[in-house]
């Protein structure tokens, strides 16, 4: 990454979306890695379409910082991508990253998905914060009533079978931005 940017920094230049989508499209993995960071800077479609090829990648790390670059970036296009992820990929703070993204993208089209998410987790496992946070911030405006009425439910359920404070507080969080 470094020789990729040496030469537009000592211009006195920061580089282009085309750069930043050409490191994130490298074969070598610690450009992929530092490309998805770097795009925090870029809010670009070029780079949101580099990015969202790396979620299938196989580190770990880059796909976080895709996840996290993405969300920053308010890049809605990855909603769909995003939602798979939280559905396939096998690393738990994986889905937990795509489930933050997620929210912070605000993706309606997610809460189906978030709701199976939670609902893999024991009442009082942390694992589950990210998804509950999630629904909370996408909120209830705009979902179909019977999705409305399955988040409604899962999140009473949830805040009822927990003990746990952090769990318990996210739940009534969430609960309170679906009027």
């Amino acid at each position: 990454m470094i020789a990729l940017l040496l030469p537009t920094l000592l211009a006195g230049c920061s580089p282009s979306a085309a750069d930043i989508a050409k490191a994130v499209s490298s074969d070598n993995p610690v450009m992929r890695e530092d490309g998805a960071k770097i795009s925090q800077n870029y809010a670009d479609p070029l780079v949101w379409q580099a990015l969202i090829k790396t979620l299938k990648d196989d580190s770990q790390k880059t796909k976080l910082n895709a996840m996290e670059s993405l969300a920053y970036t308010d890049a809605s296009m990855a909603g769909p991508a995003l939602i798979d992820v939280l559905q396939t990929d096998a690393d738990p703070l994986v889905k937990s990253a795509a489930a933050d993204a997620l929210g912070r993208l605000e993706v309606k089209d997610a809460a189906p998905a978030l709701l199976a998410f939670i609902k893999t987790f024991d009442a009082n496992d942390r694992g589950q914060l990210a998804g509950i946070w999630a629904i909370g911030n996408i909120g209830a405006q705009g979902l179909p009533p019977d999705v409305k009425k399955t988040v409604l439910d899962t999140l009473v359920q949830k805040r009822e079978a927990t003990t746990d404070k952090y769990v318990l507080y996210n739940c009534n969080a969430a609960l309170r931005t679906l009027h």
